[in-house]
């Protein structure tokens, strides 16, 4: 068996893209068209994996002036996206071989921001097992909500009697546009966090035009006023509200407990008619953060 790893260049693209295809933790996020949109911001160090020349594994990456390499600074999630027929010895050669590879591109540290086990299409846990196996310690946990959607919890009182306000009020949810739900998110961040969001409404405009069938906004108006919203991404078994927001108004109006509400009834009518439609919804991002010194010796 022979592990060769290669730095991605653009004449990686469909070896990269097979991967993704193939892979039992990869997601949209991964693909190449997503990631670059913020190219200009970050000095890439994505590598591949072939085994006998054959792809089986990527790794979306990018590397600071200090040595840093981190999978990825502009992405929700990073880590090594497998292919799903490698089993779990090559696996681990993978791995030791990409480590070694940052080390010879000047990488001094690696920061990984594991993907959650849920979001997965295959039962994946080689990558934490070998981390832990090669010294990778917890640098960040993050508690994230997630509903079945076949096993649904019921609404808590409040936000059932929310939902029901709204929707007495008039309040109604529906399909809406990028640009629209980023004015009320920056207006609502900027007011409660001095901060402007993560992404600029042009750039989440952009990425909805590459991927409209995985990145989508619901809101809540009245009377055509936007009260309230969300930003959902797409993963097929899973529906991820990347961004949540709501007014003073809403939120006394009960607004965002509506939209969750449809959000909910929506993903379950999908996954009802589709086989791959989502089967649960997320909200906060779940991130596992682990790191290593990558001078330390073979991993």
């Amino acid at each position: 068996m022979n592990i060769r790893i290669e730095r991605y260049e653009r004449e990686h693209e469909g070896a990269w893209a097979s991967v993704l295809r193939n892979a039992k933790n990869g997601i949209f996020q991964f693909e190449r068209s997503y990631m670059e949109y913020h190219a200009d911001r970050f000095t890439d160090l994505s590598l591949l994996a072939f085994v006998d020349d054959q792809p089986v594994a990527v790794l979306p990456a990018a590397i600071d002036g200090h040595g840093v390499v981190t999978s990825h600074p502009g992405l929700t999630f990073g880590g090594v996206v497998l292919d799903t027929r490698i089993r779990s010895g090559v696996a681990f050669g993978v791995f030791d071989a990409m480590f070694g590879f940052l080390r010879e591109c000047g990488g001094r540290r690696c920061v990984l921001k594991l993907l959650p086990a849920a979001f997965t299409s295959y039962p994946s846990a080689e990558l934490e097992y070998a981390l832990w196996r090669r010294g990778f310690t917890l640098q960040r946990r993050d508690l994230s909500s997630m509903l079945p959607l076949d096993v649904a919890l019921p609404f808590n009182s409040s936000k059932l009697q929310g939902a029901k306000k709204a929707a007495r009020a008039g309040i109604v949810v529906d399909v809406d546009y990028v640009a629209a739900f980023h004015a009320l998110l920056h207006a609502v961040l900027i007011a409660k966090h001095g901060v402007a969001p993560v992404h600029s409404s042009e750039e989440l405009e952009l990425l909805q035009g590459r991927f409209p069938d995985r990145i989508f906004c619901r809101t809540a108006r009245l009377h055509g006023h936007l009260l309230a919203g969300t930003l959902v991404f797409d993963y097929g078994h899973v529906w991820h509200t990347q961004y949540l927001a709501c007014s003073d108004e809403g939120r006394d109006a009960g607004a965002l407990d509506l939209v969750v509400q449809e959000l909910i009834h929506e993903a379950a009518r999908r996954s009802q008619s589709q086989p791959t439609g989502a089967n649960a919804i997320v909200g906060r991002d779940p991130e596992d953060h682990a790191a290593l010194p990558l001078k330390r010796p073979a991993l």
